[in-house]
């Protein structure tokens, strides 16, 4: 909530809510009040504030007290490698109103997730346990969260909700491979001594001077990378030119489009969600990921409706609305659920009721 709230986002509720917190933990108060303070006052500097050492001194503040009385207790711990400096930047961006920005996109931001939720998430392996390679890092979202990663050579990575990145220790050392599950946008630094590499599910993508994009959901049937500008070669398919996609089934067959007008397949960074005859199960399924909210079929043979249309990240309600009058379907809300069920008259037949009676 804090980021909304530095990002003058929250209802007079959820204002109100803050600074309640506030007021009854002084100490925090004061440490975000300083932190904000260093980064306002970054310009004057002749170096960035160590925002690494500014967020350790707020988590040790937030964690003087006992657990069972602090406010805030039971959230997620944030961990970190004392012998180790970061060196790859990591925000998760706020619903609306994105900044193009990244002072502004990553520093009050990666605050106000320390303090109110730690939504930072900076994940190490155990270094007791035996790696056959040097540890790494992972950077993640979960459901209604995008995030962006900038990597040590310069590289910028886009996450959309519910994924996560891998990135070794020794990274642009001698390699750059990250390990890609969900979905990502990477604007790569090219380097033809050092090729960036994405592994994703059973394929290989390698940079060859681009901007592309890589899809890979435990539950999707292929790995898909769309190339928006330069060049990739990806395992299974062959080289991809700007304006192709190319998919690895994981039955291990392949397919290349050509000419493709790929923006409109990029449009979930900017937070829309554009389906042409898409499976309601799987629009229902993108939309878990965008808003964090489960959506139950009455009749699991609805499914297969196809839906067309626009969806955003700003609104569940008017989203489920519009799919729900798009396929002429019926929302019923009970308690926590929501189902969506056949109006009579108005819901089409579904593509697999159809074709069962025309086989009889």
């Amino acid at each position: 909530m804090l980021d909304r709230y530095l990002a003058h986002e929250c209802s007079e509720g959820e204002v109100a809510v803050v600074r309640r917190h506030l007021m009854a933990r002084p100490d925090i108060a004061a440490g975000l009040a300083s932190f904000l303070s260093e980064l306002e006052d970054e310009r004057s500097r002749p170096a960035p504030p160590d925002t690494r050492e500014s967020w350790l001194r707020l988590q040790a503040r937030l964690h003087e007290t006992d657990d069972d009385s602090h406010p805030d207790a039971g959230l997620p711990e944030t961990r970190h490698v004392a012998d180790t400096k970061a060196r790859h930047l990591f925000a998760l961006l706020p619903a609306r109103q994105r900044s193009s920005r990244w002072r502004r996109i990553m520093y009050p931001t990666l605050a106000a997730g320390l303090v109110a939720a730690a939504v930072f998430r900076v994940v190490r392996q155990d270094a007791d346990t035996p790696q056959p390679q040097p540890p790494e890092e992972t950077f993640a979202t979960a459901n209604r969260e995008r995030a962006e990663l900038r990597l040590s050579d310069g590289t910028r990575i886009r996450l959309a909700p519910a994924s996560h990145v891998r990135v070794a220790a020794d990274y642009g050392e001698q390699q750059r491979a990250v390990y890609l599950d969900g979905q990502g946008f990477f604007e790569v630094k090219h380097d033809p001594t050092r090729p960036f590499i994405v592994y994703a599910g059973e394929t290989i993508a390698r940079d060859l001077g681009t901007e592309f994009a890589v899809r890979n959901y435990s539950e999707d049937r292929a790995v898909q990378v769309i190339v928006r500008k330069g060049a990739v070669a990806m395992s299974g398919v062959g080289r991809l030119d700007a304006g192709d996609v190319g998919r690895f089934g994981n039955d291990g067959t392949s397919s290349l489009t050509r000419g493709v007008a790929v923006d409109s397949l990029l449009t979930w960074l900017d937070g829309r969600l554009v389906f042409h005859d898409a499976p309601l199960a799987t629009v229902l399924a993108e939309l878990r990921r965008w808003h964090d909210v489960d959506v139950h079929l009455a009749d699991p043979a609805l499914g297969t409706l196809p839906f067309t249309g626009v969806l955003t990240d700003a609104s569940f309600r008017s989203s489920i609305t519009l799919v729900a009058a798009t396929l002429g379907l019926l929302v019923r809300h009970s308690k926590d659920r929501i189902t969506l069920d056949r109006v009579g008259g108005l819901t089409p037949p579904s593509p697999s009721s159809t074709a069962a009676r025309h086989s009889r």
